[in-house]
């Protein structure tokens, strides 16, 4: 699926990275994102912010109706033509392959893929059920792998490179109590994505990581049973959870979605071309998860 070869939904022939650079001022002017878990938080925020800096994004989700409400929002703000939302179940191997398909269509290409889709599921070893277990795996480890193997198939054909950015956690690396399903699917997550680095560095393919903390605000996990679970295991009610999460970082700064799509922008921007395998804590500082 050679970008020359594409039959764009534009009826366009593909331009040449160089030529792509300079339509327009922005630093990702004529870059192409699909965004996994792209309808709500830390991917509705990252798709805002890569939007801003001037790149065309594909945003999928499972849930249609929100995806449907915020591409059309997207695309009151930055423009109908630069925005395109679709159906993406990235436990299922045929649902990803469509959506990419679609998502290289639309624009010719790809450019950078941005692996956020996730879910949560709090409990100890003893409450956990296989079914549980198994959904964290499918939904990350496993739905990140199938994602990346999809854009790093598009960005081989097109031999331009690419940007893989994996959302992971603070928990991939932090061994903290009733989470023990949901931290170890992260730190599956993050020796993916070094594996990765290293697999794709031949075809120019640059894989980071951003490791937040808990972002409370706009997130659908935090708008389930994943709240309460939280709450209950930290002693205190949901709707201080913020606070809490705050209290216990060095800088005492609520995380924001928009903070997380700060650093995702960091990474695919074009002021760190020569960092791959990088790890970005976006956690106001919470030292038992620094790198070390």
């Amino acid at each position: 699926m050679a970008r020359a070869a594409l039959s764009c939904a534009t009826g366009g022939q593909p331009l040449p990275s160089a030529q792509r650079d300079l339509i327009g001022s922005e630093p990702l002017s004529g870059r192409i994102a699909f965004i996994t878990g792209g309808a709500s938080g830390i991917g509705l925020a990252t798709a805002h912010r890569l939007l801003l800096e001037g790149a065309c994004v594909t945003i999928g989700d499972i849930n249609q109706d929100r995806l449907q409400q915020e591409s059309q929002t997207l695309g009151e703000v930055y423009g109908p033509d630069r925005i395109q939302a679709v159906l993406c179940d990235v436990t299922s191997s045929q649902s990803v392959k469509e959506a990419f398909r679609q998502a290289a269509l639309q624009w010719c290409g790809l450019d950078i893929l941005v692996n956020n889709a996730g879910t949560a599921l709090s409990g100890s070893l003893f409450d956990l059920t296989d079914e549980d277990y198994d959904r964290q795996n499918a939904i990350m480890p496993r739905g990140s792998f199938l994602c990346t193997r999809q854009a790093a198939e598009i960005f081989r054909d097109q031999e331009m490179g690419g940007d893989i950015v994996y959302i992971a956690s603070k928990n991939s690396v932090f061994a903290g109590s009733k989470n023990l399903a949901y931290s170890t699917a992260k730190a599956a997550q993050l020796h993916q994505a070094r594996l990765a680095a290293v697999e794709l560095s031949d075809i120019q393919v640059r894989v980071n990581v951003v490791n937040p903390d808990a972002v409370v605000r706009g997130s659908s996990i935090f708008s389930g049973e994943w709240a309460a679970d939280r709450a209950r295991a930290y002693g205190i009610m949901e709707e201080d959870l913020g606070k809490y999460y705050a209290q216990r970082n060095l800088l005492k700064a609520e995380l924001l979605p928009e903070d997380i799509a700060a650093a995702v922008y960091v990474l695919v921007g074009p002021d760190l071309r020569k960092s791959t395998g990088l790890v970005i804590n976006v956690d106001g500082g919470f030292a038992p998860s620094m790198m070390r």
